[in-house]
């Protein structure tokens, strides 16, 4: 087990919060180094393969990203690597869905092959970095009443969250109002960043649930997108290799694991947890914005 690997267990796990805290800033610079040196590595042996050279993902948290990040992670010479510059914007000030890249973002990523994810906006300056480096780039949302739900659930369990003293004593319904108060409306305006701002040349945007439903044909759209190789033997190798049976260890789809990172691993879970009172706040906060997404038709909810 690496250095990087044992300071990251040891803040899921064992030390208490401020401590947690500390041994993850500690870990991302040692992370972030292995990362580009398997980055470069698979650069110099496979570099020639691929048009795109930076696999970038934009997805609010809880909404697929490290799913994906995973699976195009397997085309030979591709490594996740995650800027430390976002890692410490995040434990700073809670989540990063409000960060705007550093201007020599991609310049970085040179002589390398990249998958990185991040929960960063639709700004302008984020959209024209992107589209100046030519990085295409894909865009995942999720139904934002289980993004809050699984919100409640990782942070809970993941002492060197920013927001771990907030909702470690909470239950679930407590959560779900101080969520709807503090991250609703900003996570609303993350989605509509993209969908305002995004190059339609340079992005496909899709959900979370369109993924969940028919990974191989979503897989394929974005292999395309990407342009990497989106045979159906290579994708269905990828997503046989990322089934939430192997990603839980052994657990079947709808099998809750609340200690886990990849907890059940279904679309309208928030079914289960919303009272009356929290759908009346809910409908509110964003219920025109549930139908302009297309998951609901009316209020009737």
């Amino acid at each position: 087990m690496t250095t990087t690997q044992v300071l990251e267990r040891l803040t899921k796990s064992f030390l208490p919060p401020p401590f947690a805290r500390t041994a993850k800033r500690v870990a991302v610079y040692p992370r972030y180094m292995a990362q580009a040196r398997a980055c470069r590595e698979g650069f110099q042996h496979f570099g020639d393969r691929y048009p795109q050279k930076v696999l970038f993902i934009a997805g609010l948290p809880k909404s697929g990203t490290t799913w994906l990040e995973r699976m195009l992670s397997s085309y030979p010479g591709f490594h996740d690597l995650l800027i430390p510059d976002v890692a410490a914007y995040e434990l700073a000030t809670g989540g990063s869905h409000d960060y705007d890249l550093p201007r020599d973002m991609f310049v970085r990523f040179k002589n390398m092959l990249v998958v990185t994810k991040m929960h960063v906006h639709g700004s302008p300056h984020n959209v024209a970095l992107l589209h100046t480096a030519s990085v295409k780039y894909v865009v995942l949302y999720r139904d934002l009443r289980d993004v809050a739900l699984s919100h409640y659930f990782y942070v809970r369990q993941t002492p060197w969250h920013p927001e771990y003293p907030l909702y470690a004593t909470l239950g679930v319904s407590d959560a779900l109002l101080t969520f709807a108060d503090q991250l609703l409306l900003p996570f609303i305006d993350w989605i509509r960043s993209w969908r305002q701002h995004g190059d339609p040349e340079m992005s496909l945007v899709l959900s979370y649930e369109e993924m969940l439903a028919d990974t191989e044909s979503v897989l394929t759209r974005i292999a395309r997108h990407f342009e990497l190789d989106s045979s159906p033997e290579v994708i269905e190798r990828i997503v046989e290799a990322h089934r939430f049976q192997r990603l839980s260890a052994g657990r079947s789809q709808g099998q809750e694991n609340r200690h886990s990172f990849f907890r059940k691993g279904v679309a309208g879970d928030w079914q289960n947890h919303f009272t009356p009172e929290i759908k009346k706040i809910y409908k509110r906060l964003i219920g025109d914005f549930l139908i302009e997404l297309g998951y609901e038709q009316d209020y009737s909810w």
